[in-house]
């Protein structure tokens, strides 16, 4: 299970990051061949798919659909599982029609509401229509994908990722030099998700045919277990989830279209670098639903304790070192427009690592609903405060008060979220806090010099500031190695390496 786990989360983040590469380049090739405002309305578009704002209310169906898949190849009970996955199939076709429909009868007062200009209303309509019309395929995919992952064939899913977005990115990058409309990057991207559409649900049939499914109708009971199971997941979707996707929705309302594009250009790479570090844990919701399936409370806790601790200091060093650099990355990515703006990126890259302390966590306990409640509450606080500090900076700030919200929400309740997951663990809370408090002073004082050179040096070009980050990372975890972890936990990094490049598997035990 261990060598599966290794290897899922190397094949997620490479393959991955390579997606997030795609998607960086081709940014600055829409907003140069049509413009920032037209790179909004696309951007509005998206929020309209299970991707975007309307995902918040999914139901948690691929999440669910996860664990019921994981759990059934643990205890065997695929006729359990086969009612489940009918009920969350019907779920996802009955929201998929309600939604498409809402998005086609409510375009027209969309495209009011979003301070449409009149030459791009009539564009903007269509691809609103084409949008809710692959609703209705994108949605049932949410089950089909939890299905794969379900699996542990994140392989397969990783890889029709990468060549979806291969597809979608060349297709762009020949409309921007065939003199095609902007809308056309909207159809391009709808055609790609409805292709990865189709790869999952082969994947997925193919993956259950080889069980002893039966799709019978779920029991009451079961029936309830799975609704207490997406409506947990949908409400901490709604109340810290939500906080992202509907900026753009709220800039569009209340600003305008190329506020949207100035707002996404400078969340685009913190946001892709948190989306490519949560890979580092995408294949463990399978891996826990096991482990919580066994009621091995001393394995389940030891499995918690080394990944809240380890994984930000592995994937918080280079956040810091991109947050210090980012008007010269700004600089280097897009060019002179936006890089007036530019240290606002760095504001969001403390979202990110902010995300680094809680998202092991969070997956943990995906399959304790009494601790989710509790990690809930917490989520509306982190609302609350994005929500007056929002409000308080916007007129002064624009939509660059949204980015302000959000640093200092996420940032106020990371304290609170580590207590939970401490308590619920039963860790030492010293020698955690001591931990976390040596993690962050490495970091700041390391970020120091870098900061320094930065200002004196402020043009560097892509070779050198390569080479910082790399450096910076370098020292930051050797020094963490040595002066963060405890002696059981570098002699767990070395487990892990026998274990994964050994010839023998491992017992589950070793989780």
């Amino acid at each position: 299970m261990l060598k599966r786990l290794v290897q899922n989360t190397v094949v997620s983040a490479i393959v991955f990051g390579l997606v997030a590469i795609l998607g960086i380049i081709v940014i600055p090739i829409i907003i140069r061949t049509w413009g920032v405002a037209e790179f909004g309305l696309i951007v509005l578009t998206r929020l309209l798919l299970p991707s975007g704002l309307i995902g918040v209310v999914d139901f948690g169906l691929p999440e669910v659909t996860t664990q019921v898949v994981a759990r059934a190849r643990e205890h065997r009970d695929w006729r359990l599982a086969g009612g489940q996955i009918l009920l969350l199939s019907v779920i996802s076709l009955l929201l998929g029609i309600a939604l498409s429909l809402a998005i086609w009868l409510t375009a027209p007062l969309i495209v009011t509401q979003f301070k449409v200009e009149p030459t791009h209303a009539a564009s903007f309509t269509n691809m609103l229509l084409a949008t809710a019309a692959s609703n209705l395929l994108l949605f049932p995919a949410l089950v089909w994908e939890g299905v794969v992952k379900g699996f542990e064939r994140y392989g397969l899913l990783r890889l029709c990722e990468f060549l979806t977005t291969l597809l979608y990115v060349a297709a762009t990058i020949y409309a921007a030099r065939s003199g095609q409309p902007y809308e056309m990057v909207t159809y391009y991207f709808l055609a790609s998700g409805v292709l990865r559409a189709l790869i999952l649900l082969g994947a997925s049939v193919a993956a259950l045919s080889r069980t002893r499914i039966r799709l019978t109708v779920p029991a009451a009971a079961v029936g309830r277990e799975v609704m207490t199971r997406c409506i947990l997941v949908m409400q901490g979707k709604l109340i810290g989830g939500i906080i992202a996707p509907i900026q753009p929705f709220l800039i569009g309302t209340f600003i305008g279209p190329q506020s949207v594009g100035i707002y996404d250009t400078l969340v685009r790479i913190p946001r892709l670098a948190k989306v490519v570090a949560s890979l580092l844990i995408s294949a463990m919701l399978p891996v826990v639903s096991r482990l919580d399936q066994r009621n091995s409370h001393l394995q389940f806790n030891r499995f918690g304790e080394a990944g809240i601790v380890m994984l930000p200091i592995v994937t918080v060093p280079p956040f810091v070192a991109a947050a210090v650099m980012s008007p010269a990355i700004m600089h280097l990515w897009i060019g002179p427009q936006i890089v007036p703006y530019a240290h606002w990126m760095g504001w969001m890259f403390v979202v990110t690592m902010c995300f680094q302390y809680v998202i092991f966590g969070n997956t943990l306990f995906m399959t304790r609903t009494k601790v989710q409640r509790r990690l809930n509450r917490l989520m509306m606080i982190h609302l609350v405060i994005w929500a007056a500090v929002t409000l308080a900076a916007v007129h002064l700030l624009a939509e660059r008060a949204f980015i302000l919200g959000q640093a200092i929400g996420t940032s106020a309740i990371v304290p609170w979220q580590l207590m939970t997951f401490v308590r619920e663990l039963e860790l030492d809370a010293k020698r955690f806090w001591s931990a976390m408090l040596a993690h962050w002073a490495i970091l700041l004082l390391a970020a120091l010099p870098l900061a320094a050179i930065q200002y004196f040096v402020p043009d560097a070009g892509i070779v050198a500031l390569a080479g910082l980050m790399a450096a910076f990372c370098a020292a930051t975890w050797t020094a963490q190695y040595f002066l963060v972890l405890t002696e059981e936990q570098r002699g767990l990094i070395a487990a892990l390496g026998r274990t994964y490049f050994g010839r023998k598997g491992v017992s589950p035990a070793t989780l």
